[in-house]
């Protein structure tokens, strides 16, 4: 039969639940503002009835209930939101980073202003122009250097800029390293409480809320999968490759990488293999640095070195007041200059030691110019086939055909439509012209013409590029020597300059201290030289017209631009296109964010009227379980002190 102090027990037990009820309930209102918080409930069931079945029980109905006991505190939450959240935050999270500094490089190049390459570059333009007018007028010339002086200065300080940049770049690499290698310390010690806890039989709701806290924080950084078919640990995977796996836990490292100027590669420490990255902050960083600035530092670089070498290739075959020639405009290091520098040179033919082991074992050249002053416009009446290499890792070969019937500019255009790493133009004596463009797979080769070979005549005897036709012809920078394999001499012929030729490119010294020296006017070929030998005179200023026209109409090509206007209207349309897209991605992902966040509220947040429904009902049953026990006090007391024999 039952206890006679039975009632007691099962009323006792209904305080202690309610009890613990209403502290939970007052736990969840604390929390209410609390956005990482999963409310609590605990979940009540019966407690074992009287009696088990059995042959020795006691006779009587049954089962008599014992009352109630609480099976689990559980919180209520759902994985699938959390997982949805990560995933878009991190998403979020890389489309920030890149708009944050997709913006700060419209903020350098600061498009459209008074002080802009675009500006700069048509004032130096209109200063060449006005020199043409006025060719013997030394103040024009000063004009002219003083338009060139902010032109260079503001090309000089767009790549200190963007090399800063950079930098910050970098930096933000290496803390968001750290930002991870903490997250993940933080989910290991707590996946280590977890654990412990739930052996005794606990649920540590609070602890794997911080867990999920910080696994949500962790998503914002690096592209995070969450493993949790082991009930024993949870995994956090980075692409592959488990970062978290229960009480372990995998470092990341950030040392300088001498292949990458220095800039931090991340790996991890045991095995010291790169981290494989899909999306996050830190995959942002990364892109924005080693892509997205760089490609701007290449162009900015690209800009400059076109400029010089076409106003330098025009200025050379002018005259001076004073009668001087054969002078550029502007200074760019060449890689003879450099010999302690970015590349070791070996001699002025453009051999250097690319892999730094103190033997020349490239040629560099940037601009080649053929020798025969030819008619773009009349068919070549030659077949054969021009091979060029594009700049891929693999030395990509194109073949370009041409046949008798094509005229030149037929031949120019199909070599620049097929961006084969060189660009080909006729310049302002109507020859023949290569340069190179800027090598995506290794920028240490930026502005190297990689292989120009013809089987026929047309780069041999018809423009005079070539020595020779066919392989035994063909220039390849692979080898050294290779100038003997170009027709041109040496003044038509441009030595790929040193690395970042932005940050060096200057004035020459000799035109600013006598300006006379600007080459305004044309010459003239006395004595059948070949050469350009006698100035036409002080009155000519042809030179700086031809000069003032390649700059803004001219097709001497920037890049696979056509000219310097074409070139920076290409690199500025497509920053702020990514700028936008960025920008739009950035709102699109923070509006998704917000919805879901909404629908986990929905599930896990606090609903304080809700909360304030359950404390009553806790209340009122805390309430009736005191009340029962007063009146199985009562009863006791009639039993024990009342009955009298």
């Amino acid at each position: 039969m039952a206890s006679t102090f039975g009632g007691l027990e099962i009323s006792k037990r209904g305080l202690t639940v309610h009890q613990t009820a209403i502290q939970t309930t007052g736990h969840n209102i604390s929390n209410a503002d609390n956005e990482n918080y999963a409310r609590q409930r605990v979940s009540l069931q019966s407690m074992d009835p009287l009696y088990e079945p059995a042959l020795n029980r006691a006779a009587g109905p049954g089962q008599l209930g014992q009352g109630v006991v609480i099976s689990q505190i559980e919180r209520i939450r759902d994985t699938f939101y959390d997982d949805q959240i990560a995933l878009t935050t991190n998403e979020k999270e890389f489309w920030e980073s890149s708009r944050n500094y997709l913006y700060q490089m419209e903020k350098i190049f600061n498009e459209p202003s008074d002080n802009t390459l675009r500006s700069l570059t048509d004032n130096f333009w209109a200063s060449w122009q006005d020199l043409s007018s006025y060719p013997s007028d030394l103040a024009h010339r000063e004009v002219v250097l003083e338009r060139a002086n902010g032109l260079v200065t503001r090309i000089n300080d767009i790549h200190t800029k963007l090399q800063d940049l950079r930098e910050r770049a970098d930096r933000e690499v290496v803390q968001s390293v750290e930002q991870i290698n903490g997250l993940a310390g933080e989910i290991r010690e707590l996946n280590e409480k977890i654990l412990k806890l739930q052996a005794l039989g606990d649920n540590p709701n609070d602890l794997m809320d911080r867990r999920d806290t910080a696994i949500e924080k962790l998503s914002a950084l690096v592209n995070v999968r969450v493993g949790r078919g082991d009930k024993d640990e949870i995994f956090v995977f980075v692409g592959e490759q488990a970062l978290v796996q229960g009480v372990i836990q995998r470092k990341l490292k950030a040392n300088p990488n001498p292949q990458n100027d220095g800039m931090a590669r991340v790996a991890f420490e045991h095995n010291d293999r790169d981290l494989i990255l899909g999306g996050g902050k830190l995959l942002g960083l990364i892109q924005m640095r080693d892509e997205a600035i760089i490609e701007r530092v290449n162009r900015i670089n690209e800009f400059a070195l076109n400029l010089a070498d076409v106003v330098n290739e025009i200025h050379r075959d002018g005259f001076g007041l004073n009668g001087s020639t054969n002078r550029d405009f502007f200074h760019v290091r060449s890689l003879t200059e450099d010999a302690g520098g970015a590349y070791t040179v070996q001699n002025a033919r453009g051999d250097f030691d690319l892999d730094g082991d103190g033997t020349a074992d490239m040629t560099a050249i940037f601009r080649i110019t053929g020798t025969n002053t030819v008619d773009p416009t009349s068919r070549i009446g030659l077949d054969g086939t021009i091979t060029l290499h594009k700049p891929d890792a693999q030395r990509t070969a194109v073949r370009l055909d041409y046949s008798a019937d094509e005229n030149l500019e037929q031949v120019i255009r199909k070599i620049n439509d097929a961006k084969a790493g060189v660009v080909a133009y006729m310049t302002h004596d109507n020859q023949l012209a290569f340069k190179a463009v800027v090598n995506e797979s290794d920028r240490r080769q930026n502005f190297m013409i990689n292989h120009i070979e013809d089987s026929g005549q047309l780069l041999v005897g018809y423009t005079g590029v070539l020595v020779a036709s066919g392989e035994n012809g063909a220039f390849d920078s692979r080898r050294t020597g290779e100038m003997v394999k170009v027709r041109s001499p040496l003044s038509d012929v441009t030595v790929t300059p040193v690395f970042h030729p932005a940050a060096h490119i200057a004035i020459d010294q000799g035109l600013i201290r006598d300006p006379a020296s600007i080459a305004a006017a044309r010459g003239k070929d006395e004595g059948g030289t070949g050469d350009y030998n006698i100035a036409n005179g002080m009155a000519d200023g042809s030179n700086a017209l031809l000069i003032a026209k390649a700059l803004k109409q001219g097709q001497n090509r920037f890049g696979y631009a056509e000219n310097a206007e074409a070139f920076y209207n290409a690199l500025i349309s497509k920053l702020g296109t990514e700028s936008r897209t960025a920008e739009d991605a950035v709102q699109r992902q923070t509006d998704n964010l917000l919805s879901l966040k909404n629908l986990r509220q929905s599930t896990m947040g606090v609903n304080l009227d809700e909360e304030m429904a359950n404390l009553v009902q806790f209340q009122h049953a805390y309430n009736a379980s005191a009340r029962t026990i007063n009146t199985w006090d009562q009863m006791l007391d009639v039993i024990i002190n009342r009955l009298k024999s």
